[in-house]
């Protein structure tokens, strides 16, 4: 490179400065729980890595979670895996160079069969063909365009009811407005006990749930759609739709501690 080039990029560099957002340090927990944040995928539909920024820092402000995030499912086929306590899976990962190897899948069920927690927000239970059956048992219901019944979505806002009071998921929660992604009509098992549900088209749909798998704890929500692009908005930071969320990781996680 010419010294007129660097010169040229230095500048571009010290112009733009202003402009980047900084980088986020990771805050220690050494009495934490270890999470990995699974992100990635489908970057010009959903604004995944900004939300994964903003649940990182929101769970490592609790004192309580140390994050670790990645957008590389090949994690889930190393020994660096059996570290973390807890996966929260993110995105939808439909793109090519995220989707999950069959072999990746059936590390991950494993992982959470043998004792592992998994938290699922919304695009996460997104089911194209190649996924394993086995994702409906784990997760509870999947949203997908394969099979019956066809899924639906619909953006609105909604009034969210909680259903289980005596859940620690719901606990200091009363019902609440949001305006957010709905998924319905998911394939869903017979056994899901919802959380919380939400009343369209003359149906309550469930939005929130716990289940055991395994040994392992899972809690997935329908709702949590981010827009690709700056200024949208995050129903992450709603504050009653985000502690419900983060009760949902506290429950999972209360099971390795």
């Amino acid at each position: 490179m010419t010294r007129s080039a660097i010169a040229w990029s230095c500048t571009c560099l010290f112009l733009a400065g202003p402009w980047i957002a900084p980088a986020m340090a990771q805050k220690k927990a050494p009495d934490g729980a270890k999470v990995l944040l699974l992100s990635g995928g489908q970057r010009q539909h959903h604004g995944y890595r900004d939300q994964a920024f903003y649940l990182s820092a929101a769970l490592e402000d609790t004192g309580r979670y140390e994050v670790t995030q990645t957008e590389e499912a090949a994690v889930l086929e190393s020994p660096a895996l059996a570290k973390y306590d807890l996966i929260i899976g993110l995105a939808d990962r439909r793109d090519p160079e995220f989707k999950m190897t069959k072999a990746q899948q059936q590390a991950l069920f494993a992982y959470v069969r043998g004792g592992g927690g998994y938290v699922s927000i919304h695009g996460a239970d997104n089911s194209p063909a190649d996924w394993e059956p086995e994702w409906k048992p784990m997760l509870g219901a999947v949203f997908s365009h394969f099979g019956l019944p066809d899924g639906k979505v619909r953006k609105g806002e909604y009034t969210v009811r909680l259903v289980d009071s005596s859940s620690p998921v719901a606990k200091g929660l009363q019902d609440f407005p949001l305006k957010d992604e709905l998924y319905y009509h998911l394939q869903i098992e017979p056994d899901v006990k919802p959380l919380a549900v939400v009343a369209y088209e003359g149906v309550d749909w469930p939005v929130a749930w716990t289940r055991t798998y395994g040994e392992g704890r899972v809690f997935h929500t329908v709702f949590g759609h981010r827009d690709f692009g700056p200024g949208k908005d995050d129903p992450l930071r709603d504050p009653n739709f985000g502690r419900l969320v983060l009760q949902g990781i506290d429950w999972v996680a209360a099971k390795k501690k």
